[in-house]
């Protein structure tokens, strides 16, 4: 096998591009007695692949297939009984029948006044901080121009 040939499927394997029969072509090639100096340190690495791909498994596993659907089973469990603890902790409670209403039309007036005032004060405490952003686009509009 030619020199040039092999150190283009060195390349190759190292990018991920080779296939299985030039992986095959590269093991065979290093398993040689005689590898010339520059691709010596590429020796050991396909011998271990060599002889690691000849071993084989002595011993036969048993796999415990029970242990997984035991904890499917505990899953769906707690998936349950977490819907029916949210559903049986949220359930909508009874209606107030006192919803603020006034018989009398003046005194929902004075509430409804008095509620929007207090509405009305709160928006316009924000409102005073606003100024110190008025401050600021002014700052920005003298490094613009």
């Amino acid at each position: 096998m030619e020199l040039s040939n092999i150190e283009k499927l060195l390349e190759k394997y190292f990018e991920g591009e080779t296939t299985i029969s030039e992986e095959k072509e590269l093991k065979v090639y290093f398993t040689r007695e005689t590898v010339p100096e520059h691709l010596e340190r590429y020796k050991d690495l396909f011998q271990f692949f060599s002889q690691e791909s000849t071993i084989t498994a002595t011993k036969d596993l048993k796999l415990n297939t029970r242990r997984k659907t035991r904890y499917a089973w505990v899953g769906v469990a707690a998936s349950v009984a977490l819907i029916a603890g949210i559903f049986l902790t949220n359930q909508p409670t009874k209606p107030d029948k006192n919803l603020g209403t006034y018989e009398d039309p003046e005194i929902a007036l004075q509430e409804t006044k008095k509620i929007l005032n207090m509405v009305s004060q709160y928006m316009n405490e924000g409102k005073q901080e606003l100024v110190y952003l008025k401050e600021f686009e002014n700052t920005k509009n003298k490094f613009i121009k």
